[in-house]
């Protein structure tokens, strides 16, 4: 009885503990979250730097694979893992700064035009509304403007300081990300590292947790971590494949057709397609206002062709390149980009569908599973049916 009290006793403590410091967290929660707060803050650069490690790891382990193939000698194994690393660094710089280079000029050109052709824009809008008046007698251009309470001077000068603030403001951003540049250090050192240490990582944490868990959670986390590994790198390379098809076809057909901003418009297709289902539909609008700056039919066209190539992109690209590769049929697809975006922004669009990848089939395994064990048992049942009919 005394040892049945006590395990009783122990239990109402446990549970009086928790009850104490969810009533603590609820009354102080302001508090609580400005540490919380202040804990994610100092540790998101960390988290960052893991998940910057792990998207190098996958160009890092192609690299590897091919440096010194078959050689004996310990100097070169023991460079093969810093080399790579550093080649892998060497070309994402590289390809951030083509990027950058093709972007940023073609920018600022496109937000000049704007700027200088924004007084054009409105005379021609008022001529419209003066042409009105001859085609709809009823319609009386000043008694319209009178009421409107329009001044075209004040209107057209209230839109270009509005751009102009708008470049000093792009101008000021750029200059603001210098801020960040701790943060960047702490990203690049520990992706870094654990790039370097990989297997040392994987080592210890596969020490902790067969110390501190049962063989079956040991399995389970086991199972779920690797499906969750294989969903995101099947993900993120059918991806980053996707993009520059994508972008190379709305680049190479922009030049075959003699739009403007070819390069620009489809660097910033490749990069946005990164973002499933709804980046397509944002690079062609963008585009769209980028040739509307040069030719407002060039525009209507521009759409045209893009319609056309993300067809070509959805329905033969995607499927084989990125669909195949996480399994997630497209209906599942699509609500894991609407989800993940209603919930976690802009990186609800990027992680929601390896995200919902890793569920749709740790949850199809499950089932696989247990309609299996079902289907042993009534086949176990039949047989014991059958052996009592035939005694």
């Amino acid at each position: 009885m005394n040892g049945r009290d006590d395990r009783l006793d122990r239990l109402v403590i446990k549970y009086l503990i928790i009850i104490a410091v969810l009533a603590t967290v609820v009354l102080n929660y302001h508090t609580v979250i400005a540490y919380l707060s202040t804990i994610w803050r100092v540790l998101s650069p960390i988290l960052s730097g893991f998940v910057f490690a792990f998207i190098l790891n996958l160009l890092m382990s192609n690299i590897e694979k091919y440096l010194f193939i078959g050689t004996e000698n310990e100097r070169l194994i023991k460079l093969r893992r810093p080399l790579a690393i550093l080649m892998t660094l060497f070309i994402v710089l590289l390809s951030v700064s083509v990027i950058l280079w093709l972007i940023i000029p073609q920018l600022i050109s496109a937000i000049r035009i704007t700027i200088e052709s924004l007084p054009l824009v409105f005379n021609m809008f008022q001529r419209l509304l003066k042409n009105l008046e001859e085609i709809y007698p009823e319609y009386n251009y000043n008694a319209f403007i009178t009421q409107a309470g329009l001044n075209w001077d004040t209107v057209a000068g209230e839109i270009t300081s509005f751009a102009n603030g708008l470049v000093e403001s792009m101008i000021s951003v750029v200059a603001s990300l210098s801020s960040y540049a701790l943060n960047l250090v702490i990203i690049l050192v520990v992706s870094v590292y654990a790039l370097y240490s990989k297997e040392k990582l994987i080592s210890q944490f596969k020490r902790i947790g067969k110390v501190y868990l049962s063989a079956k959670m040991y399995a389970q986390l086991t199972y779920v971590l690797r499906v969750t590994n294989e969903s995101f790198s099947n993900f993120i390379t059918g991806m980053l494949i996707e993009a520059v098809i994508y972008g190379s076809m709305v680049a190479i057909g922009m030049w075959i057709f003699q739009f403007p901003y070819a390069a620009m418009v489809g660097t910033i297709s490749g990069a946005l397609a990164l973002i499933p289902m709804v980046g397509a539909l944002i690079s062609a609008f963008i585009g769209a206002l980028l040739v509307m700056t040069q030719s407002f039919s060039q525009a209507i066209f521009f759409l045209i062709f893009i319609i056309v190539v993300q067809q070509l992109e959805s329905n033969i690209i995607y499927p084989r390149v990125v669909g195949g590769s996480i399994g997630l049929p497209g209906i599942w697809t699509f609500i894991a980009v609407t989800v993940g975006g209603g919930l976690l922004g802009g990186l609800g669009f990027l992680v929601g569908v390896p995200i919902a990848s890793t569920i749709y089939k740790l949850l199809r395994k499950d089932v696989e599973t247990r309609e299996h064990i079902d289907a042993i048992i009534h086949e176990e049942q039949l047989k014991e049916m059958n052996g009592v009919v035939r005694s």
